[in-house]
């Protein structure tokens, strides 16, 4: 790839401006150096990509991927995650602290760092906050490593105290503290949201309300303390009712979702197929639609894939004794321009919660569409139809999305204006 890069006729969308303007980008030396309406080649060794019309965007920021890694051989290697990233144009991955055995030392960041050297994406990872049940780990040691945020292994701690200790250690150094937000006693032993379908199904059912305590319990643990809380994987209209409460208070309080309980309901869990089966379960049709209104306004911050590759063997199960999860790199962006399709979002919208404002939080310079901001860049249609993770995909592991028809098709990836994933020829029309 040419240092020095036209990207001509494109649909350049801003999320950071909530605009989109047709017209060029220009890429030199790993950066957006100009943006414009008149841009030519500047000479016969720059290289030139036609656009055609497609949609030009910051590669993508996830959140909050579970990685088979470290310590552990899954059934996704390392590399295909990576891999899987960048077909789906994400452009930075952030692996949870529940990745494989769990990221709790300095060590297995230095050990992430080193194999991030070879991944064709820019890969962060964040720390698990305790050490064993009644301490914590090493917060300021990860934190120095380069942890992204300091966190909870996706359950809600249930000792008010030690999550307290976290926050106030968290904050001496202006970290983000990531909590799911939920009573675990509420929690524990249940697979499915309280309501009618549940019932009849037979199936251990957990109130909503079980968010709005623990999203409560958070931010009072963030007034207390200071601390930058981050509320993991809201998913309940009280849970929303909570966060924009603290955020009005003036609580340094963010918000995300999974792209599953934007795009799914409980009437999915219906049919007993335990691709539905997610942790935390499925909420009912005024929770979907109250979350992606929460995403158009701007109070949700960011939407995750949630990612959690696993074996065929543990998911092709009954639904109460299937693992809960599913695989969403390749679907994050098609999981967005359906909702964009479908009228809820504009995609200036959509693509906020996945570039400018993660960017934001973690303090990254890429996720912008702007001059001097890095050239992590998503080319894509935002329009044709897609068939979500095509078979083959690059991730193997079982999907709710597979076979499932979105709209969006990612066509090339660029970090650093470097091209490190494109879709098959036949996906260009």
């Amino acid at each position: 790839m040419s240092a020095s890069m036209l990207f001509q006729n494109a649909l350049l969308i801003d999320p950071e401006a909530g605009t989109q303007t047709r017209g060029h980008l220009r890429v030199e030396d790993g950066f957006i150096t100009d943006i414009g309406t008149d841009l030519i080649p500047k000479s016969e060794g720059e290289g030139v990509i036609d656009a055609q019309g497609q949609a030009l965007a910051p590669a993508l920021i996830d959140l909050r991927v579970n990685a088979c890694a470290p310590g552990i051989n899954g059934p996704e290697p390392l590399h295909i995650t990576f891999k899987a990233a960048a077909a789906g144009g994400i452009g930075t991955l952030v692996l949870s602290p529940a990745s494989g055995q769990g990221i709790t030392r300095p060590e297995d960041l230095e050990w992430l760092d080193y194999q991030a050297l070879s991944a064709p994406v820019r890969v962060l990872g964040a720390g698990y906050g305790l050490d064993g049940e009644d301490g914590l780990s090493e917060i300021g040691l990860m934190l120095r490593a380069g942890a992204a945020y300091i966190g909870d292994k996706g359950k809600a701690i249930a000792d008010t105290r030690l999550a307290r200790r976290i926050m106030a250690y968290a904050s001496t150094f202006d970290a983000v503290v990531s909590l799911r937000p939920d009573d675990p006693f509420l929690a524990s032993g249940t697979i499915a949201h309280e309501c009618d379908m549940a019932a009849r199904m037979g199936l251990s059912q957990r109130p909503g309300v079980g968010e709005r305590i623990g999203a409560q319990r958070d931010a009072a643990l963030a007034e207390l303390t200071g601390a930058r809380l981050l509320m993991d994987r809201i998913t309940t209209r009280e849970g929303l009712e909570v966060l924009k409460t603290a955020k009005q208070k003036g609580l340094d309080v963010y918000g995300s979702v999974p792209l599953t309980h934007l795009l799914f309901n409980t009437v999915d869990i219906g049919s007993f197929q335990s691709a539905y089966r997610f942790e935390p379960p499925l909420r009912e049709e005024e929770d979907r639609l109250a979350l992606i209104d929460a995403v158009k306004s701007g109070l949700i911050d960011f939407v995750v894939s949630d990612h959690t590759p696993m074996a065929h063997f543990d998911k092709d199960q009954p639904f109460g004794d299937a693992k809960p999860g599913t695989q969403a790199l390749e679907a994050l962006l098609p999981g967005l321009c359906h909702l964009v399709a479908e009228g809820y979002l504009t995609l200036a919208e959509a693509l906020r919660a996945v570039t400018c404002c993660p960017a934001a939080m973690l303090g990254l310079d890429q996720g912008r569409l702007k001059v001097g901001a890095p050239a992590d860049l998503v080319l894509f249609n935002p329009d044709a139809p897609a068939l979500s993770l095509r078979q083959p995909a690059v991730s193997t592991a079982p999907s709710v999305f597979a076979g499932r028809r979105l709209a969006g098709k990612v066509i090339a990836t660029f970090i650093e204006g470097e091209l490190v994933a494109h879709a098959p020829t036949e996906d260009h029309a």
